[in-house]
């Protein structure tokens, strides 16, 4: 299945291209101008920034539950402790 997370990494990497081709055509052609290449820059770091943001909501929600799993086996503890002391 193709995420979201994965569709920007593409794009990412797509632009990254298109990138180095503008500078290398503008070093030895002198054709594209300064703002394409600035455009084009700005998309790449645009799209990184939205996957690794996707990463950190998809971070944030794992631990998230995983300090719900903690307190969920202290409760499930702490009744034993209580059921063993009656």
């Amino acid at each position: 299945m193709i995420t979201r997370k994965d569709i920007f990494n593409v794009l990412f990497w797509i632009f990254l291209i298109v990138s180095i081709i503008l500078i290398l055509w503008k070093i030895f052609g002198n054709n594209p101008s300064d703002f394409s290449i600035m455009v084009s820059i700005m998309v790449m770091f645009l799209f990184k920034m939205w996957a690794i943001s996707d990463d950190l909501k998809d971070f944030k929600h794992d631990v998230k539950m995983s300090f719900y799993k903690v307190k969920g086996k202290f409760n499930d503890l702490e009744n034993k402790l209580k059921l063993k002391d009656k």
